[in-house]
C-alpha cells in the first residue's frame, strides 16, 4: 500500500513538473503571436482537449449551446466534481472513486493539485446533459492549461463513463475516443 501512495505522489509531481515545461514552452510561443491570432487560438475544435494556460479562458472556446462560463475554484469537492462560483460541476464522461473507496482521496488530491482553490476555470455544459445530475451540472472543466477531465483519465486515477458516451456532446472529442468512447 505505501509503494502504490508513493508511486501516485511520484506520478503527480511529475505531471506537475510537465504541466510547468508546457506552460513555459506555451508562454514562448504565444508571447509571438500578434493579437488577432492570440484571439483565433483560443478557439478550441472538437478535436481538441485543452486550452493554452497563457491565453486568458474565453466563452469562444465552448463547444455547442449550452452554459459556459468561466469562474474561480471555490471547493474540489472529490476527483470528478468541483465547485466553481456556487455551481457544482461534474466531469463529463469521467468518473472517479468515491472518498472514501479506494483511490478516491489520491484523485480528488490529484485534481488540487492540477487546478488548487481559486483557479480561474473554464466550464463548457455538456448540450446533451443539461438536466444534470443529483443536482450538479455536467460538463468539461479546462484549468490551468488542461482539461480536468481528460487528466483524470490519462492517469487512471478514474474511468470512462461508457454509459453517457451516446448521450455526451463530447463523446467526438479526442480524449472521449482515446479512452472508448
Amino acid at each position: 500500500m505505501k509503494f502504490i501512495i508513493l508511486a501516485i505522489i511520484i506520478g503527480v509531481v511529475l505531471i506537475a513538473i510537465t504541466a510547468n515545461t508546457l506552460h513555459n514552452t506555451s508562454t514562448e510561443k504565444i508571447s509571438d503571436l500578434d493579437d488577432s491570432a492570440m484571439e483565433s487560438s483560443v478557439l478550441v475544435s472538437e478535436q481538441e482537449s485543452s486550452l493554452p494556460s497563457d491565453v486568458e479562458l474565453s466563452t469562444q472556446a465552448c463547444l455547442g449551446i449550452a452554459r459556459c462560463f468561466t469562474g474561480t475554484v471555490e471547493k474540489i469537492v472529490d476527483g470528478d466534481t468541483i465547485k466553481v462560483d456556487d455551481n457544482v460541476v461534474r466531469f463529463a464522461l469521467a468518473s472517479a472513486p468515491e472518498l472514501q473507496g479506494f483511490g478516491g482521496i489520491e484523485s480528488r488530491d490529484f485534481i488540487q493539485t492540477l487546478c488548487p482553490i481559486g483557479s480561474k476555470v473554464l466550464v463548457d455544459e455538456d448540450d446533451s446533459q443539461t438536466e444534470g445530475s443529483s443536482g450538479r451540472m455536467i460538463g468539461v472543466i479546462y484549468c490551468n492549461g488542461m482539461n480536468l477531465n481528460e487528466e483524470l483519465l490519462d492517469v487512471d486515477l478514474g474511468h470512462l463513463s461508457l454509459r453517457f458516451c451516446d448521450s455526451s456532446e463530447f463523446k467526438n472529442s479526442d480524449w472521449a475516443k482515446k479512452h472508448g468512447c
